[in-house]
C-alpha cells in the first residue's frame, strides 16, 4: 500500500523531545513527592516543528489526581516570546463548565483561582506561573499551546 500524503499530519503517538526543565525545577518536583504532595498526571501528546515541519507549539496532560493537602505546583512563573494559551478542561460529568478540581495560577502578580473550565491568553512577555493544582475530583486536561514553533521559556519575570 502507498505511504499516505498526508499521513505526516495525524499525530497518534508521543513522539515529543525532551528538554531539560528549568534549573532547580525536578529538585522543586521531588522536594514535593517526598512531602507526599504530588499530582499524578497522564502525558497525551504533543506537536511542534520538530514532530511536524512548520507546526505550532501544542502540549496535552490529563491531571489525573491530587495527593497531600498542600497545592502542587506544576510550573514555575515563567514568560516566553511567543504568545499562549493555557488550558484547564473538566472531564465532563454532566456539566462541561465545571472544572472538577481547583486550580491557582498567576499572571504577573494577579492570582486566579479556577473552578470552571477556563481558557488563559497569555501574550508574549508575560510572566505567568505559578501553576498549582489545589484539587482534583475528576480528571482535568491541562493543555497548552502557542504561536512559536517549539516550546520555550525564560523564567521569572522580566523587569
Amino acid at each position: 500500500m502507498p505511504e499516505r500524503k498526508y499521513a505526516k499530519y495525524v499525530i497518534t503517538e508521543d513522539i515529543r523531545p525532551q528538554q531539560p526543565p528549568p534549573p532547580g525545577f525536578l529538585k522543586r518536583l521531588e522536594d514535593q513527592r517526598k512531602a507526599g504532595n504530588y499530582t499524578d498526571s497522564a502525558h497525551v501528546l504533543s506537536l511542534n516543528d520538530t514532530i511536524a515541519k512548520g507546526a505550532l507549539y501544542f502540549d496535552a496532560v490529563w491531571m489525573v489526581a491530587k495527593h497531600g493537602e498542600a497545592p502542587t505546583n506544576i510550573e514555575i512563573a515563567h514568560r516566553h516570546d511567543f504568545d499562549e494559551i493555557l488550558g484547564f478542561f473538566g472531564n465532563y460529568q454532566g456539566n462541561a463548565r465545571e472544572l472538577g478540581g481547583e486550580v491557582e495560577i498567576w499572571l504577573e502578580d494577579e492570582q486566579y483561582v479556577l473552578t470552571k473550565s477556563t481558557i488563559i491568553f497569555a501574550p508574549r512577555g508575560l510572566s505567568h506561573g505559578p501553576i498549582s493544582f489545589r484539587r482534583i475530583e475528576s480528571p482535568i486536561l491541562f493543555f497548552t499551546s502557542g504561536n512559536g514553533t517549539a516550546y520555550t521559556r525564560a523564567t521569572g519575570r522580566e523587569d
